[in-house]
């Protein structure tokens, strides 16, 4: 059991955790204070959120690059409606105006994808840029600051609050209920429901997952409508802690959430990936991100070294598989 998980990509990737965070807390101390954990854990809620549908449409072979166009288009709608209609209660309504939309646009590409068999790569690219642009010619270009009161108070809430001498005070942000109930409702999709397996089946093969009489239209309309959907929250969350709604806000968050959920282990051609690594590979990105910082670092080489690990977290599955098959292959010389 022990040698099975040793050998698992998690164990190899959780391993780096570790080594890095010995090494960044050697050099800053300030990494292992509960303040510097509460704004990890801030600045992963949104790319958590984002990551967990990013690793259901990567498990079904597909490849989703709009998530961050439908996050700040939708977001920046229902800000938009609100601030019309001089509406200041509560945070609920503008997540629950921003998930129709995320929804919709999530739909959107599922029908492009599977009714024309087109690449969902191309196809999510130009329904990023077509998202964009229609956002900025008929609703708005500029970024808006008047929020209502009941965002910027909800920015304001917390589930605790810390005061360390090294890093200051530091408040744990309720949003990170959201994450948490969005990895529990993917790992439930995955794990358990028959969606789920047809989201492995479909990503393994195709035809295979059609002869196995999987609704092969029914799982792609699920994946793209839950990544639309996740994307919108996150888009709303992204708004009330930075406290501004920007029509272009987290564009090029992309490589960030890719590299994370592939760094967990998900396959980028399909049907392997588990919420358990995306975790770790989001926490692994979270540290070259932000401990780096610590240890003054510029933003400039922490984007070369998310690169590196891409590509490494990519190599590293390939390598261990073409292992697996030498000795198939030497049999078949022979």
């Amino acid at each position: 059991m022990v040698k099975q998980i040793a050998q698992t990509h998690e164990f190899l990737i959780a391993v780096t955790i570790v080594f890095l965070s010995i090494v960044i807390g050697s050099i800053n101390p300030a990494y292992f204070s509960v303040a510097n954990l509460f704004d990890m854990l801030r600045n992963v809620t949104i790319y958590g959120i984002l990551a967990m549908g990013t690793l259901v449409v990567l498990i079904s072979g597909g490849i989703d690059v709009s998530f961050p166009a439908i996050a700040a288009a939708t977001s920046y709608l229902a800000v938009k409606i609100l601030i019309a209609t001089g509406y200041q209660g509560p945070t609920w309504l503008p997540f629950l105006l921003a998930l129709p939309f995320g929804l919709l646009l999530g739909m959107l590409n599922a029908t492009i994808i599977s009714w024309f068999r087109l690449p969902a790569l191309i196809v999510t690219l130009g329904t990023a840029s077509m998202t964009y642009g229609f956002v900025l010619f008929f609703i708005g270009n500029l970024t808006l600051y008047n929020l209502p009161a009941g965002m910027v108070s909800y920015r304001t809430m917390s589930l605790m609050t810390v005061r360390d001498p090294l890093v200051g005070t530091s408040s744990l942000h309720p949003s990170v209920l959201l994450l948490g109930a969005a990895v529990l409702g993917v790992w439930i999709l995955l794990r358990f429901t028959l969606i789920g397996r047809g989201i492995y089946a479909l990503g393994g093969n195709r035809e295979a997952a059609e002869r196995s009489g999987f609704n092969v239209r029914l799982i792609e309309y699920v994946v793209y409508s839950l990544a639309g959907v996740l994307a919108s929250i996150a888009g709303v969350i992204q708004v009330v802690l930075y406290r501004n709604a920007n029509p272009a806000a987290l564009m090029g968050t992309e490589l960030d959430v890719i590299a994370a959920v592939v760094l967990g282990g998900a396959s980028i051609t399909g049907g392997r990936g588990t919420v358990i690594g995306a975790g770790l590979g989001l926490i692994l990105v979270t540290i070259l991100k932000s401990g780096l910082t610590l240890v003054g670092i510029s933003s400039e080489w922490q984007k070369v070294a998310i690169g590196i690990a891409l590509i490494l977290g990519a190599s590293i599955p390939a390598i261990r598989m073409a292992r697996r098959n030498w000795p198939m292959t030497s049999t078949l010389l022979e």
